[in-house]
């Protein structure tokens, strides 16, 4: 399985423009502009690769993706930048050596990779349900991937790739709160573990904003359920795996799609339209302390759509 997915890899700050008060009527300014979207950059995501096209230097501030997919078995497409002195080539190693069959040698390595690379979201995508996710960038480099840690292009090159890298420059916008209607927050409680903060009903045209206040990088993927499915029920099914029993029922259906991971630290914000029912809202990405999939320890919610 690629690296990227194999980790489960892998904040719209908009300008506020205030008018000036009105000349005629000194004492009531006009109202504040409506804030703007930025526009989202199409990146459809293939067996080929992908091109998101646009300038190879984007201008600082928030850059909003719309990621499609027509392979039915799904895509992931994942944002992120490397931090310090770290290269390419040594964060490819670092993320071959983290499927080390001992933990001597994958646990250091997946330290080693959250504390190189800044993830900075993605997109968790389906046939059904593309997914808009957004991310505020200041001046640097970055890379864009779906499956492979080589072969980078500044921008499409000549055509789709696996490793797109592109540069931001400028002075960043005002930022302003985010503003979408559901706010998940992901958090490290007082005995250590993590676990997500979230509302337990959504809307059909979700619009989530994510904040990791967690201490290691997590996504946002959505599962559908079966009907009546509670926490009780995913752990349920979750212990029984880690114990080795296949007797317990498997309570997921299709995975929807959602948003690849985001560092410490960090805000964005997805957006993807879901039918009404019963689902799982889970993070998958490995726990540097014990190697195992964060939903397995307890990040995961079940929610309803209505």
């Amino acid at each position: 399985m690629p690296a990227l997915r194999a980790l489960n890899v892998l904040t719209a700050a908009l300008a506020v423009a205030l008018p000036p008060a009105a000349l005629a009527a000194p004492a009531a300014a006009a109202p504040a502009a409506a804030p703007s979207r930025p526009r989202a950059v199409p990146v459809e995501v293939t067996g080929d690769g992908f091109c998101a096209p646009g300038p190879n230097t984007r201008p600082a501030g928030p850059l909003a993706f719309r990621v499609s997919t027509p392979d039915a078995a799904g895509r992931w497409w994942a944002l992120m930048r490397l931090r310090g002195a770290a290269t390419m080539d040594q964060v490819r190693q670092e993320f071959a050596d983290s499927y080390s069959p001992d933990p001597a040698v994958s646990l250091p390595a997946l330290r080693a990779i959250y504390r190189d690379v800044d993830f900075r979201g993605g997109a968790s995508v389906t046939p059904a349900a593309p997914v808009s996710v957004t991310s505020d960038f200041e001046p640097g480099t970055y890379y864009m991937s779906d499956t492979a840690l080589e072969g980078a292009t500044d921008g499409c090159g000549t055509g789709r790739t696996h490793l797109q890298r592109f540069r931001v420059a400028g002075h960043p916008p005002a930022a302003r709160p985010l503003s979408g209607g559901t706010v998940i927050q992901a958090r490290t409680t007082p005995g250590g573990g993590q676990r997500f903060d979230m509302p337990r009903t959504w809307p059909s045209r979700a619009s989530v904003v994510v904040r990791n206040r967690a201490e290691q990088p997590h996504e946002v993927i959505i599962v559908e359920v079966a009907p009546g499915t509670g926490d009780a029920d995913v752990a349920r099914y979750f212990d029984a795996l880690q114990n080795g029993d296949t007797g317990v029922p498997n309570p997921f259906g299709a995975t929807i799609g959602g948003m690849l991971a985001i560092s410490p630290g960090r805000t964005a914000e997805f957006r993807v339209d879901l039918h009404p029912g019963r689902y799982a809202v889970l993070s998958f990405v490995r726990n540097p302390q014990t190697g195992v999939k964060s939903a397995f320890e307890g990040m995961f919610t079940t929610v309803t759509v209505r």
